[in-house]
């Protein structure tokens, strides 16, 4: 399509307030610069002319204007995501399966990724998640804003001077571009609108999740404190020491209450002694009577004196048997000594190595 007449014509170059506005001729000679200026050995100007390039603009949505490349050489392209698929995730989220909070997120990511298997087969091998879009000639907002430095000083003059390139895009064209602009535009604000529905939804669903995890983990790490506290209390190095302390005092006073037992029962061997001797002594008195004995025929003595030695020896050489058997029992009890202090150590011994190891399983129950 050609294009006479006067038009409205944006510079190539603006400049700021402080400097003087650029001319034709400057704007000539800064574009013929700028093409040349990197300008290969093998590489060579054929011709140089003023060229217009052709942009339409149209009314988009809501009062505003998009601006469409008469010659195409800007298109939108791009993939827009698929609407939420929320009878699927309603009939996830009501009906839990025995499926854990996990596997039901796990689930429901893959339903709106379109991940799982009937979106697959729907999507036939494209993106099941996302749909393209394409927009011929829609300019794109990053070259739109060096336009908009331009566009305050936009001139409507005669291009006799220019050379219009030709549009491909006609008005008919160019209307029904911005209508598809504006459907799309529809639908991404009606499939924003059900993805912030389908993201309330399953908020307010994981929302429960969270206040009934919050609850178990309260009660979790109450049970635990309590469980913790009360395996604390149990036993520490402070109290070991305070158990090894006490279980020696009682030991030490075990020894003594023991030794005096071994004591007093060396101290009956010697009773037993004394009544053996008693018994002799008691039989021999008699004869200590002088007086009484010198009343009595002699001849008639003489066979008691004699019998009386004879008792005499005989009870001295049982009495010399006796004396040794309770020497054997007197050395029995005597090694009683060294076995009570080796009882004493091996009850330290075990008490130190129980609490040495209810000390570690303490400490790995805690761990």
């Amino acid at each position: 399509m050609s294009i006479h007449g006067n038009q409205y014509v944006m510079p190539l170059f603006s400049t700021t307030s402080k400097i003087q506005p650029i001319t034709e001729n400057d704007e000539l000679a800064l574009a013929y610069y700028l093409l040349t200026k990197d300008l290969k050995e093998n590489e060579k100007i054929l011709s140089f002319s003023n060229l217009l390039w052709p942009f339409l603009t149209i009314q988009g949505v809501n009062a505003t204007h998009i601006i469409i490349d008469g010659l195409l050489v800007f298109s939108k392209k791009d993939k827009l995501t698929n609407p939420p698929r929320q009878p699927l995730i309603g009939h996830l989220l009501r009906n839990i399966e025995n499926r854990s909070k996990i596997e039901q997120l796990t689930n429901i990511i893959e339903i709106l990724s379109y991940k799982d298997l009937e979106a697959q087969e729907i999507g036939e091998g494209e993106e099941s998640e996302y749909q393209k879009m394409t927009i011929e000639g829609l300019v794109n907002p990053s070259f739109l804003q060096t336009l908009a430095k331009l566009l305050p000083l936009i001139d409507y003059r005669p291009i006799n001077k220019f050379q219009p390139l030709d549009t491909k895009v006609s008005t008919e064209l160019g209307l029904d571009i911005a209508e598809k602009y504006r459907k799309i535009i529809e639908y991404m604000k009606g499939n924003a609108l059900r993805w912030n529905n389908q993201i309330e939804l399953i908020t307010k669903e994981v929302d429960k999740w969270l206040i009934d995890l919050n609850v178990q983990y309260k009660d979790i790490e109450t049970r635990y404190s309590s469980q913790i506290s009360k395996t604390s209390q149990s036993i520490d190095d402070t109290q070991v020491h305070q158990k090894m302390a006490l279980e020696r005092d009682k030991i030490d006073q075990w020894k003594v209450n023991e030794k005096k037992k071994v004591i007093e029962s060396i101290s009956v061997l010697f009773k037993t002694i004394e009544r053996e001797l008693e018994e002799m002594l008691k039989k021999n008195k008699f004869y200590t009577k002088s007086e009484a004995l010198k009343s009595r025929v002699f001849e008639d003595v003489l066979s008691n004196f004699e019998g009386q030695f004879a008792y005499l020896l005989e009870e001295g050489k049982n009495f010399i048997d006796s004396v040794t058997n309770l020497t054997k029992k007197y050395l029995e009890l005597k090694e009683r000594g060294p076995s009570i202090d080796s009882e004493a150590n091996e009850r330290l011994a075990y008490l130190s190595s129980k609490l040495d190891t209810e000390l570690k399983d303490r400490n790995a129950h805690l761990s």
